[in-house]
């Protein structure tokens, strides 16, 4: 085989998955805008270790959800020292803002022990029996973080953590909307 019909494949298959990832990506922004989270009534708070009362954070005009599971590192997926810089700067910035974390582990008391170890002492919501994938069907990973309104409805999809512009698109949309 040439070498130039080789690169010419290469390009080809890699623009083509792109396009197809492009496509799905799509799909999945169809699906979920204006799709309601279903918070299911048995959750459970916890912040280093301990249950905490945080449900205060449900009544939030505009929340950042993330659903993480125990798909590879829990830990890693969660990304703990991001979120606390993004938590501190709203509240710096005197955002009203609830960031709602569920989390699915195999291994929550090694989540635990991670948590504790990070000192990660904002609240999060240990989901023992996984009802939030199974009440909302969330779509693959990365695409389970999301900007919701005060009625739990998608606004956008995306992580904005480690992600200037998502997070600049998240302030603009959190700007727009508390002005409507």
């Amino acid at each position: 085989m040439s070498n130039k019909l080789s690169i010419t494949l290469i390009f080809f298959f890699s623009f083509s998955c792109h396009m197809s990832h492009k496509e799905d990506v799509k799909k999945i922004i169809q699906k979920w805008q204006g799709k309601e989270i279903i918070i299911p009534s048995d959750i459970t708070f916890k912040s280093l270790g301990q249950d905490t009362a945080s449900y205060f954070l449900l009544d939030k005009p505009f929340k950042i959800f993330t659903y993480v599971d125990s798909i590879g590192c829990t830990d890693c997926q969660l990304g703990v020292l991001a979120w606390r810089a993004l938590i501190d700067s709203c509240n710096q910035q005197k955002m009203d803002i609830g960031f709602l974390f569920a989390v699915h582990s195999s291994d929550f008391e090694q989540f635990e022990s991670q948590l504790k170890f990070y000192n990660f002492d904002y609240p999060i919501i240990f989901d023992y029996h996984n009802h939030f994938e199974k009440i909302n069907k969330f779509p693959p990973a990365p695409y389970r973080t999301f900007l919701l309104d005060r009625y739990n409805k998608v606004i956008l999809i995306g992580s904005p953590i480690n992600k200037p512009l998502m997070w600049e698109l998240y302030k603009k949309v959190i700007t727009q909307k508390q002005f409507q």
